[in-house]
Order: structure tokens, then sequence, then C-alpha cells
């Protein structure tokens, strides 16, 4: 072998070990770089794995402030209303919405007569039915679960049906029982669970105070608007009402009657009774009040002068038939009018009582219709 060759073959052996050498380097290099990519992927799913759960808690604390503030507004606009019809309406929408139920009844006890019962989501014919109980004297039960089983006639015909509720106490200022509430679900039957249970009391105690607040507004309210001699709606009542039936009927093109009356009985005459069978001879949407010694109104709302005289011939035959029956009979001397567009409130009574006066004057008919 001559020294050229030897040199090419030591040239050869160097190469091929300073190429093993740069290959075990790389592949050295790549395991290490392998190893931390490992631990930056990991450190990367991690890091998203904690955004996701921040995110999960922040849209969970977001959920919880917007349902909290929600049922805050709903509470707030219960609590902002006097009026009972507002109040028992929001009462139900809101514990409809907030326990996710089909229908709502909140049954409210009164002093005096049958219970006020308001409904939502129940149809007439369901709201008219015994749908909830309580023991007697509220009993010790925390609430009491509905279920409804049907004949399969009626589960075939009605798939819209009541499955199922739940009904407990409601509760006044001084926790003691003031009515029940009542939540139904249709179609299915429905497990609630304590925590929602808990909601629905809470609902219970929040809303209870606030009705029983409102009742107690309308009976206070009824009772200052109410004559203590006939249970007819007294003079002030009438005047203020007058206005608001003038400016409604104004405000969409209606008519609107007003028929005013005195009412002369014989010996014995009973005026709690006369007013009884005048609250009978009206419209349920007309407004009957005693103005006082012996004279009375009603507001006659969307009627015309037809309509007064057919009212003034039912309050005729309500007290005892015709007017001219003699001293010891009774005499209704009445005129009636009806709302004219340069009428005011007390222009509108002022006709109506000009019309009375000259039904007095002429004695014939007993009944005058301004012209």
């Amino acid at each position: 072998m001559t020294f050229a060759d030897e040199s090419a073959t030591w040239t050869s052996a160097g190469a091929l070990g300073l190429a093993a050498l740069f290959l075990a380097l790389g592949i050295v290099l790549f395991w290490r770089w392998r190893r931390a990519a490992k631990r930056e992927i990991a450190a990367v799913q991690e890091s998203t794995a904690r955004t996701e759960r921040l995110v999960r808690e922040i849209r969970a604390a977001l959920a919880d402030a917007q349902e909290e503030g929600r049922r805050v507004a709903l509470l707030g606009e219960l609590g902002a209303t006097l009026d009972l019809d507002a109040a028992l309406r929001r009462a139900l929408e809101a514990v409809s919405e907030l326990t996710g139920a089909d229908a709502a009844m909140i049954v409210l006890r009164q002093e005096e007569g049958e219970p006020i019962t308001a409904a939502f989501g129940l149809s007439e014919e369901e709201s008219t039915r015994e749908l909830i109980g309580l023991p007697p004297n509220g009993g010790r039960a925390r609430a009491v679960r509905l279920s409804y089983l049907y004949t399969p006639e009626e589960a075939g015909n009605d798939e819209f049906r009541l499955s199922g509720g739940l009904a407990v106490p409601l509760l006044g200022e001084n926790e003691d029982r003031i009515g029940t509430l009542a939540i139904f679900w249709r179609r299915v039957e429905r497990t609630l669970s304590d925590s929602e249970l808990e909601l629905f009391e809470e609902l219970s105690r929040v809303f209870g105070p606030a009705l029983e607040n409102a009742r107690l507004f309308s009976e206070a309210r009824r009772l200052a608007d109410t004559d203590h001699v006939t249970g007819l709606h007294n003079a002030r009542y009438f005047d203020e009402r007058l206005r608001l039936e003038l400016a409604r009927a104004r405000r969409y093109d209606r008519r609107l009657g007003l028929l005013v009356f005195d009412l002369e009985q014989g010996e014995g005459g009973d005026l709690v009774a006369a007013a009884e069978r005048i609250r009978a001879a009206v419209r349920a949407t007309d407004i009957a009040s005693h103005l006082g010694d012996e004279r009375f109104a009603v507001i006659l709302p969307e009627a015309a002068e037809a309509d007064a005289e057919r009212l003034h011939r039912r309050v005729q035959c309500a007290l005892g038939g015709r007017v001219d029956t003699g001293a010891d009979g009774v005499r209704l001397h009445a005129g009636l009018v009806e709302l004219r567009a340069e009428d005011d409130a007390s222009g509108f009574r002022e006709r109506a009582e000009a019309a009375l006066e000259r039904a007095k004057q002429t004695g014939v008919d007993r009944l005058s219709a301004a012209q």
C-alpha cells in the first residue's frame, strides 16, 4: 500500500467517524428537544385546561349573577306595586319563570268572604278546579306534592294535561299562613331536588309579605271607596271614576252613558236592600254609586242613550215594578245623558242632574234624557 492509499483510507475513516459523531449528537439533541417539547406541550395543555376551567367558572359565576339579578329584578317589580291584581300577576310570572314550572296558582285568604284565587298558565276550566290542598289548619307539612291520575281515555285525549305539582304555605310578615302557593307541570312527572324545593320556599317567604301588603292596601282602598250605608261606591269614587272613564272614552273614541236617579221609598223602605237590587240590575262593566240622600248614579262605559234607558227599566223592575206606584210605593226619578264632544266630567254630570230635575218637575215618565 502506498502512502497515498493509506492517507485516503485514514481520511475516509475520519470522515465516517465524524459523521457518526454528528449523527449521535443529532440523536441526543433530538431526544432532548422531544422531551422539552413534551414538557412544553404538557405545560400548554395544563395551562389551556386551567384557562378552560377558569372560563367555565366565570361563565357559571356570570350565569349565577344574571340569575340572581333576574330574581332580584322580578322580586323588585313585585314589591314596587300595591295593586293586588298586578302583584298577583307578577308573583305568578316570577315563580313560573324561576322554577321552570308550566303553570302556577296563588290562593290568598281574606278575613271575610271567599279566598282570592289567581292563576298563570292554567285554562279557565283548570283554574276553577280544586287543584291544590294542604292539611287542616296548615298542618306541619313542609309542602304537598300533587300527582294527577287519569284514565287511559283521558290520557290519550289530552296530551297537555297536568301531571303533577307542588304546593307550599304562603307566609305573611309574621310567618303566619296567609294562603297557598303552587306550581304545576304538564305531560311528564317531575322530581324536585332539595335545592329546588328550598328555592320555592324562599319565593313563598318573599312573595307572602308583598302580597299581604297589596291585599291590605286593596282592602283599605275598597273601604275608602265604599259607601258605608249601601255598600256601593261612594261619591268620591264616582267623581274619580267618571273622570277616568271620560278620558278613556275620548282616547278610544267610545261612547259613554250616565244615569242619575233619585229613589223615593215609602214607609219602611230599606236602602240596603234597594242597593243590592241596583247592583244586581247593572252590567258587570257598569259602575254604580250612592251619592248620598238616596241619589244614585251609574256610569255606563261603551253605552249609548238607548243602553241607559234599558238599564233604567231593569232598575225599575228590580226595585218593584213601575215607578208610579203611589205614595206608599217606590218612586224613581231619573235623568240620563250620553257623552258629547264638549263635555268635561263636571259638565257631563251637570247635564245628567239637569235631566233628573226635569224628570222630577214633569212627574210623568219620571225619566228624562238630556236633549
